[in-house]
């Protein structure tokens, strides 16, 4: 088997879903699709997928999946240790390659991976509060929060901290935060705590925004809320102020979707800097490279929990990972998009969900396949061999 030809898509749309896509098509008619999406980094990352796949892809066998990813990887050179542009496109390459090799050998790819380790995958609810976020409406947090509750999930996510919206869709808050925006901070936790009652899950996310002083003090002030982690308080790169984050408030800590491979979160496992892991699969390097990840990070009795906040792809990758994976302890998952960020592929598992988990895969390969027909027109480039 041989790939021939190598798609990649990028769907770019202001304030609307942006993913990057790519195909595989071998000589025995088996294709397979990967996401490697990181907003609007796009076009940049399509660019190294076709560097990346002219290179060292095309005429050669998608199954050598291990062989493939150093040869990408090592060569890269300037793109080693870094990302996530380069990682990302040998993530998508990577995802394609054992879609196709699931599809060969009429398995789903955590089959090959260690078989399921659980019957369902829990899951938490990010993005549904962009409403109240844009007006700044107290209430409004509280009353969407309760439909997530109502929806039947038991875990919900948010940004508490990024204060109404521009139009360019910024709001940064500065390192240091006043008193009067913690207090907002703290009401906006408390109505959600509210709504949702105490046996709920809420995670907070902070995005990094923080320095160290004010990322301990805004802790303490949640801690009466039951928060089930504290996701990237302080930039994730410093893994000493990570730690010193972690051993200095009374909620787990998370870090790892700006984190690239498993060279990438070594510095953070060995240290103990997180109790939980979030590397983000269509990112880090892939599907078999977070399982690495995660391998590294059980030896420390650390959870992984994989980021996703991309399409339909990245979501099914995730879960192929999550159900062969001991250490996963919950799926991020984004449900509330329009209907057209799933249409991309057929039987998108987003909406699939019941009560806050959704049912293992059993479809060979990734176990969703691309709408040719709605991709069309977001076709970039088709490569060949020359």
């Amino acid at each position: 088997m041989k790939v021939i030809e190598i798609k990649t898509y990028v769907i770019n749309k202001p304030r609307g879903s942006r993913n990057t896509i790519v195909e595989l098509l071998t000589d025995e008619g088996i294709s397979g699709i990967g996401e490697c999406t990181a907003s609007e980094w796009g076009f940049a990352i399509a660019a190294a997928v076709e560097h990346l796949a002219r290179t060292f892809v095309l005429g050669q066998d998608p199954r050598q999946i291990e062989k493939l990813w150093d040869e990408m990887y090592r060569a890269s050179f300037w793109g080693r240790g870094s990302g996530p542009i380069i990682t990302a496109a040998i993530s998508g390459i990577e995802e394609a390659c054992w879609d196709i090799l699931g599809k060969t050998v009429n398995l789903p790819v955590y089959a090959l991976l260690g078989g399921k380790v659980r019957d369902k995958i829990r899951l938490y609810a990010n993005g549904w509060y962009h409403e109240a976020r844009h007006t700044g409406n107290l209430a409004l947090y509280g009353k969407s929060a309760e439909r997530v509750a109502k929806d039947g999930y038991g875990a919900l996510k948010f940004d508490p901290f990024v204060e109404q919206l521009s139009a360019m869709g910024r709001g940064v808050p500065e390192k240091i935060i006043d008193r009067d925006h913690l207090k907002r901070v703290v009401d906006r936790v408390r109505v959600v705590r509210e709504a949702v009652g105490p046996d709920f899950d809420i995670i907070i996310e902070v995005h990094g925004w923080f320095n160290a002083t004010t990322a301990i003090q805004v802790a303490r002030q949640l801690e009466p809320y039951d928060i089930f982690y504290y996701e990237e308080p302080v930039d994730p790169t410093n893994v000493e102020t990570m730690r010193r984050v972690r051993e200095e408030i009374n909620i787990p800590v998370s870090t790892g979707e700006r984190i690239y491979t498993h060279w990438g979160f070594r510095e953070l496992i060995e240290k103990q800097a997180a109790d939980i892991l979030q590397p983000d699969i269509n990112l880090t390097g892939g599907i078999l490279e977070t399982k690495k990840i995660a391998a590294m990070a059980d030896a420390y009795h650390v959870y992984i929990q994989p980021h996703n906040c991309w399409g339909p792809v990245a979501t099914a990758a995730a879960l192929q990972f999550d159900t062969c994976t001991k250490n996963f302890i919950i799926q991020e998952w984004v449900p509330y998009q329009d209907s057209s960020v799933y249409d991309i592929v057929t039987d998108a598992f987003e909406p699939q969900t019941r009560n806050g988990y959704i049912d293992i895969p059993s479809k060979p390969g990734l176990g969703v396949t691309l709408n040719h027909q709605r991709m069309e027109e977001y076709l970039l480039k088709s490569i060949t061999p020359d």
